[in-house]
């Protein structure tokens, strides 16, 4: 196989697998409803801190009392810290209340626009700027 031939095969494999992530990702606006917020009051029970998003499971009681297992998106790391959140902020176990724009889907998953603590303590931590989640 001759140089060029072999260079110009890298380079469109490297930009190939260098493109994959941001293709993999997805924008807000698709996903949830940005048009408006909903309250959801409930038990931390895990949390997943690391890039592309945090990721809060979180227990909340529906109409009968049986608690469903939600599924809330929130930023990346970065954005978290610069909202004045930190790893151990919040832990499993802690009531928290968020808001939240709900999945388009009606699943139960969502993704955070604010974080109040019990504490009073509240994050701003949503991922778009409109009517539902203002600067």
């Amino acid at each position: 196989m001759n140089r060029t031939l072999v260079f110009g095969l890298t380079v469109v494999v490297g930009l190939g697998l260098s493109s994959a992530p941001g293709l993999a990702h997805h924008t807000v606006a698709n996903t949830f409803d940005v048009r408006k917020l909903v309250s959801l009051t409930g038990t931390v029970t895990s949390v997943d801190w690391k890039n592309p998003h945090v990721i809060y499971h979180l227990a909340v009681a529906d109409a009968n009392g049986t608690n469903v297992d939600w599924q809330i998106e929130s930023r990346h790391l970065q954005g978290m810290r610069r909202a004045g959140l930190e790893q151990g902020t919040i832990h499993a176990g802690d009531r928290v209340t968020m808001k939240v724009m709900l999945a388009s889907d009606g699943s139960h998953h969502a993704a955070t626009a604010s974080i109040l603590l019990m504490d009073g303590r509240t994050f701003a931590v949503c991922t778009v700027t409109n009517d539902a989640c203002p600067s």
